[in-house]
């Protein structure tokens, strides 16, 4: 008779989970109690102890999951960070192709991306960029990947626009910059003013940008047509064929 295969404590089964399935849900309950404390206290006054008191588990089990409070906000940074990069990813991908209809469904889905979970913020937006210059890194980072994102789309409106020696990299960091301000501010004083006319004061920025693009190609289109204009035509002037500027 063959003898049963011995059962590792790796896939032991205690009430229908695997040892690995427990870890896996003590690592989520401790992610989620993570992210609780760093909206409570704040990264800087959070402590392992608070983060496994709202998990309900012991240090032992914090350890299992993450080497320190450090490890465990970057934990909780980079799962609000992706959930935050699809939905607005998703957002701009289907609005229209028009730098208005972008920029609005953009900053929509950042703020109520926001306001749907208040304690977003405090990780996202004040933690982030306030607590220590590796936070900082991170948040610069995930700027950067949103910046990234808007010059691809800024590009397929206006392909030209490197010809104009117009610095979109720029001006889409000074924009985010303006976003996450108004998006502090906000949270800050409780999301008391709805999203519409959070949306307006972004969006008079991104008119300024529209009317700002729209005189550059008409200037640049008014200065193409005076050179075709004062340009020698073939065989006028002594100039042969094929040796003009068109």
């Amino acid at each position: 008779m063959k003898s049963p295969t011995p059962t590792t404590s790796s896939s032991r089964v205690y009430r229908g989970a695997t040892a690995e399935d427990r870890r896996q849900q003590r690592h989520e309950r401790l992610l989620e109690a993570a992210f609780e404390s760093f909206a409570r206290h704040g990264i800087t006054r959070t402590t392992m102890r608070d983060i496994c008191a709202v998990a309900r588990l012991t240090d032992r089990y914090f350890y299992e999951s993450f080497r320190n409070t450090d490890d465990a906000f970057d934990a909780v940074y980079q799962w609000q960070k992706g959930q935050l990069m699809a939905r607005l990813t998703g957002a701009m991908q289907d609005a229209p192709r028009s730098l208005m209809e972008l920029a609005r469904a953009g900053l929509r889905a950042f703020y109520e991306f926001m306001k749907e979970d208040p304690r977003r913020a405090q990780v996202l937006l004040i933690d982030a960029f306030s607590a220590n210059q590796q936070t900082l890194a991170k948040s610069r980072a995930a700027m950067s990947q949103y910046a990234t994102l808007v010059n691809q789309l800024a590009q397929e409106l206006y392909p030209h626009m490197r010809q104009q020696d117009f610095n979109i990299e720029m001006m889409t960091w000074g924009l985010l910059g303006m976003t996450l301000q108004v998006g502090i501010n906000w949270a800050q004083g409780g999301y008391k003013q709805p999203i519409e006319e959070v949306l307006a004061y972004n969006l008079y920025a991104w008119q300024g940008l529209e009317a700002w693009i729209g005189r550059m190609i008409s200037d640049a289109k008014e200065k193409d047509l005076r050179r075709r204009a004062t340009d020698p035509k073939p065989g006028e002037f002594g100039v042969p064929p094929g040796l003009t500027n068109d």
